[in-house]
């Protein structure tokens, strides 16, 4: 019921948005200006439009007070962020997640845990850009997902103190300080917070044989996970002398995470009298353990002119996440003439790695139309995981001895050299940036187990490959009228694997599947097209964005039942070709002086190629599958007397394909309250997400040998309390508002793609 009524509202809205950019159209007079960015009038924007990207201030996002990276991605339109943290971006996991414009430590490896450990009072916008240029990161087929820190630039000082709490017994704490001068920029930030989840995990599995259900599998999980975690930025910038800037920042993750869960297996079989179970496996699990992150950054800017630079960039950082995983089992057979049994595993994994990236880039405008953009950027990067293992024969861990079996040390070495330019031509109406970018990289990896770790048997040599490949982009705009632009797009794009999918050990810290990675695995490559139509009317706006994107090589994860020993297995292959060609709707509409509406309608078709392989002796296949798939974002923010706003964000997400199955329909909706005091320098926030209790994963596939249904919760609805207190020179901030405030109400306009 809940599914249908948000889809309808989720409708009427859009309805509303095109019929009143249609009513405000015929009778606005329309002035000559020039295409360049949204604003609203009379209030700071959720959402600014251009052609390459979007952008959404996190500031006026009432829904994500006193909340982290994670969540505030969940409120952006096209972007979704599963139970795991895992990030996609048009229905599509191959995206480049950023923090100010590079990698900041960030990898496919910790990414999920350090965007839900970021604070969202620390994020000034989200870029979301679905087709980069060639002076991008090849890395990301479906695009890059830029998180940009707050870094105040006005004149003297100025600083606010936030604290906040939640209904699930988080709390967090934060204190951020800018000052700012002729010589001298620096700030600093520092925040701590307390968190506190809840969730549950189901999975019902029918094995079957010759066609009929022979036994099951099913599993049912309640767990409990809490952490703290202290975050700080700092950095400092020395504006030497007018043409050069010298700048030193940094940024640190440190704190401990611990989670405790419990599950009961539970096997049968289908006989002809009905379902027999024949045992009960419990198992209690364990986990947590201190978790570090650091990035140092130098950076060296040299101004030729106002437009002509050359910008040096070195930075470094490390990742450590040592884990002890401790997994409790109890096995009781219905058969009383077979014994129980109960058995304690510690399995500590030390995650460690590091990188180190070199950027140059060099801007020069060659003529007043001609513009040259050139650069080189180098990453280095080393990952060394150790995972230890002990067990005992007893429920309490007593006399643990070392299990040589599942030990494992896991490296992975990945050194990336890219070198790109592009040409930009800008006259009239017309515009052209053709770019090219070439990307060398080479890996190695390897997986020793404790045999070839301590010595007494040979170990195998390397997994070592290296790579070359060009990546060309083209942007081709024109300016219809002075309020409309089209423009065509194309670019060439890669996902590598990531260290994970290429270590071929097997986990079983999941009884009901064994998971392993795949050191074969190559990268994935898509050619990405798209036509975008850019319309603006005095109080809104329309970016409508067609796409193309097939892609060779997909990786996807793939689940089969062994012949050998009847267990589930799940490892990433590159499995088939596969399409996707869609069609996304964005809307901005001011309505009256109260109402800021945006809504986001994508919908697309994916067609995935069949695939056979032969894995150990037995042949995995899937069968073709497409799909119509479309899913939809609303924000709606109300602006109310006495300095009161109120923002309401649904979203809907159709049914769709995945690797072996589907997943079904999902919805959801936050909503969020803002008061202002004392000329803003208090401001009280409450916010509930998750307000229909409906977020949850689910996902069905089969093959000939299982049908399996899978449902994942993290966490369920809470409700966040925040206040925050400003200080400093709010005069000076009051006059940049006032005069950011008075170019919106002259240029209420919206941006193109300036080459």
């Amino acid at each position: 019921m809940h599914g249908k009524t948000l889809h309808i509202v989720l409708l009427l809205a859009l309805a509303t948005t095109v019929q009143a950019q249609k009513a405000d159209g015929k009778k606005n007079k329309i002035e000559d200006q020039v295409l360049s960015e949204i604003q609203v009038t009379g209030r700071r924007s959720t959402m600014k439009l251009k052609v390459d990207r979007k952008e959404f201030d996190v500031a006026s996002m009432i829904t994500t007070a006193g909340q982290t990276a994670s969540e505030v991605l969940e409120n952006i339109p096209s972007i979704e962020v599963d139970n795991d943290g895992n990030v996609s971006l048009r229905g599509n996991s191959s995206v480049e997640v950023w923090i100010n414009g590079r990698a900041s430590g960030l990898t496919s490896d910790n990414r999920a845990q350090i965007l839900q450990q970021l604070p969202a009072e620390s994020i000034e916008r989200i870029e979301v850009i679905d087709n980069p240029s060639a002076k991008f990161s090849a890395e990301g087929s479906a695009g890059i997902i830029n998180i940009v820190l707050k870094k105040e630039r006005k004149s003297g000082y100025y600083g606010s103190m936030q604290a906040g709490a939640d209904t699930r017994g988080g709390a967090n704490t934060s204190f951020n300080i800018n000052y700012n001068s002729s010589k001298l920029d620096a700030y600093f930030n520092i925040g701590y917070r307390h968190r506190e989840n809840v969730g549950r995990n189901e999975s019902t599995q029918d094995n079957i044989a010759n066609g009929i259900p022979v036994s099951y599998e099913r599993h049912f999980t309640e767990e409990t996970r809490r952490g703290n975690m202290l975050f700080a930025r700092t950095g400092l910038t020395w504006h030497a002398t007018d043409k050069d800037d010298f700048s030193v920042n940094g940024m640190l993750f440190t704190g401990k995470n611990k989670g405790y869960s419990s599950t009961p297996y539970y096997y049968g079989a289908y006989t002809a009298a009905g379902e027999v179970m024949e045992r009960i496996r419990q198992r209690d699990s364990y986990s947590g353990g201190p978790m570090n992150m650091y990035n140092v950054e130098f950076n060296y800017r040299h101004n030729f002119t106002d437009k002509h630079f050359i910008d040096f960039i070195v930075s470094h950082n490390r990742w450590s996440s040592d884990n002890d995983n401790i997994y409790q089992d109890y096995i009781h057979y219905m058969d009383e003439t077979l014994p129980s049994s109960s058995s304690y595993q510690s399995r500590p994994l030390d995650i460690n790695n590091h990188r180190t990236e070199v950027r140059a880039d060099y801007e020069n405008p060659l003529t007043e139309h001609l513009k040259l953009e050139a650069g080189y950027n180098g990453s280095f990067s080393r990952e060394n995981t150790p995972q230890y293992s002990y067990e005992a024969d007893n429920w309490d861990g007593m006399n643990l001895a070392e299990d040589q079996d599942y030990f494992n040390r896991f490296t992975y070495d990945n050194n990336v050299h890219a070198l790109y330019t592009t040409l930009s031509y800008n006259k009239d109406k017309f515009g052209l940036m053709a770019g090219l970018r070439g990307e060398y990289w080479r890996i190695e990896t390897e997986s020793l187990n404790w045999a070839q770790e301590h010595g007494t048997t040979t170990k195998d040599s390397p997994f070592k490959k290296d790579y070359f490949e060009l990546f060309p982009s083209v942007f081709m705009s024109y300016q219809l009228t002075p309020t409309q632009q089209l423009q065509l797009n194309y670019t060439r794009r890669l996902r590598r694997p990531w260290g994970g999918e290429l270590n071929s050990f097997r986990n079983t810290s999941d009884a009901s599947i064994i998971s392993f990675g795949n050191p074969e695995l190559t990268p994935e490559y898509s050619s990405s097209f798209s036509l975008n139509y850019l319309k603006q009317w005095d109080m809104h706006s329309l970016l409508v964005s067609a796409y193309y994107r097939p892609t060779t090589d997909v990786i996807q994860r793939i689940n089969y039942r062994s012949q050998s020993d009847n267990l589930m297995y799940r490892t990433p292959m590159n499995v088939a070709k596969s399409t996707s060609t869609g069609i996304e709707l964005t809307g901005k509409s001011k309505i009256g002086r109260a109402l800021d509406l945006t809504t986001n309608v994508n919908a697309y078709y994916y067609k995935l190629d069949a695939f056979d392989y032969d894995i150990e002796g037995q042949t995995v296949s899937g069968k073709a599958q497409d799909n119509f798939t479309w899913n939809a974002r609303i924000i709606a923010a109300v602006t109310l007397p006495y300095d009161f706003s109120i923002q309401a964000s649904g979203r809907y997400n159709s049914r769709r394909v995945i690797t072996q199955g589907h997943r079904p329909a999902s919805y959801g909706l936050d909503l969020g309250v803002k008061k202002n005091f004392f000329n803003r320098k208090l401001v009280l926030s409450v916010n509930c997400r998750d307000v229909l209790n409906s977020r949850k994963w689910e996902s069905y596939t089969s093959s000939d040998s299982f049908d399996r249904y899978q449902q994942n919760r993290r966490g369920s609805r809470r409700v966040n309390f925040t206040a925050t207190w400003n200080f400093g020179n709010q005069s000076g901030l009051k006059k940049k508002q006032e005069r950011q405030q008075a170019e919106d109400d002259d240029s209420d306009t919206m941006g193109g793609y300036e080459m």
